[in-house]
């Protein structure tokens, strides 16, 4: 069994950099202000503010391949004044072009979103308007169907804080505990990621275990155990999306990706249920960097208790609704 104190140190080991930190902070910070600025979006522009994983706190450091270390990415959301009469493609370029004359130069137009490269930091920048027939609601410009979808990133935002303070901050690392297993053992596996294996987390985590070893080990079990006939006949769960109404967020999850996924975590539910029961502990750390990889090692400083608070030693995130010049020494990204 690993301790406590591993799982501690491996989160730590995991999260991005203050360095990482600080860099998407100036950058998100900068473009926001930009933006609200520039003189022919001042009229659509209302506010923005940030979604996705650094919003949520579950993002991990940049992935390393073949040596070099891909661009961490930002999600922007940008409150506009559009309606639902304006063209979604129409949306999009407009916001693109504004981009351009904030002096942006990499840009590209996805399906909802204008992907804004530099040199260190990629960031979404996304439009929505308020759904006019639901108050509290919110709309995204898809370019692709050219109709406007429902969201609801604040939302998103929301319900991940308390999720997290209802497990007394597991939720968020048990979240970044599963990416990272992802990334180490489904490389080229495109989807489940990111929003969907949080909301996974939230729905199948045991939310009164406080060990971190114990959270992973029964998550992956739940996987399994919640999942095997649909993996069985080749279909996709329906997962619900906790912020709006009706949407399965597994729905643009392939039978073949779903599947793939599935056989993995239920391998690993049985490596990690015997790493967490062997007591050897040089025996228990081989299968543990089974799981996750030579980052987990061992404890620098040794401890076997796990009734050791669950949360991890790191400053907490506040993420502004308006743009925000960064201080010379941030205690953490925003």
């Amino acid at each position: 069994m690993a301790t406590q104190q591993q799982f501690i140190d491996f989160l730590s080991e995991i999260e991005p950099s203050t360095s990482t930190k600080f860099t998407c902070s100036s950058a998100h910070s900068t473009l926001r202000t930009r933006l609200a600025a520039e003189e022919r979006y001042q009229s659509i522009h209302l506010e923005t503010y940030l979604s996705g994983s650094y919003a949520r706190n579950t993002a991990l450091r940049p992935r390393t391949t073949e040596g070099i270390i891909r661009r961490p990415d930002v999600d922007i959301i940008v409150v506009t004044n559009h309606s639902t009469s304006d063209q979604p493609s129409t949306v999009i370029s407009t916001l693109r072009r504004a981009l351009k004359q904030c002096g942006y130069g990499d840009l590209e137009s996805n399906r909802r979103s204008v992907c804004v490269s530099l040199a260190s930091v990629e960031m979404d920048v996304v439009p929505i308007i308020p759904d006019p027939w639901r108050d509290g609601y919110w709309l995204i410009a898809d370019k692709h169907e050219e109709r406007w979808l429902e969201t609801n990133p604040m939302g998103h935002n929301k319900w991940a804080l308390d999720i997290n303070r209802r497990t007394d901050g597991t939720f968020k690392p048990l979240v970044k505990l599963i990416k990272w297993w992802k990334r180490e053992n489904l490389p080229h596996l495109r989807r489940p990621k990111g929003f969907i294996l949080e909301t996974l987390v939230a729905e199948l985590m045991d939310s009164k275990e406080r060990s971190y070893e114990e959270l992973f080990c029964k998550l992956l079990e739940r996987v399994t155990q919640e999942y095997q006939v649909h993996a069985a006949i080749g279909q996709v769960p329906c997962l619900r999306d906790p912020s709006v109404d009706g949407n399965d967020v597994f729905s643009r999850v392939r039978p073949e990706e779903f599947k793939r996924f599935y056989d993995v975590a239920a391998t690993h539910a049985v490596l990690a249920r015997r790493a967490q029961r062997e007591t050897d502990e040089d025996k228990a750390l081989a299968l543990w960097q089974r799981v996750f990889g030579d980052r987990f090692r061992k404890s620098a400083a040794k401890s076997s208790s796990l009734l050791r608070p669950a949360a991890v030693n790191v400053a907490p995130l506040v993420f502004p609704s308006q743009a925000i010049v960064p201080p010379n020494k941030p205690a953490g990204f925003a």
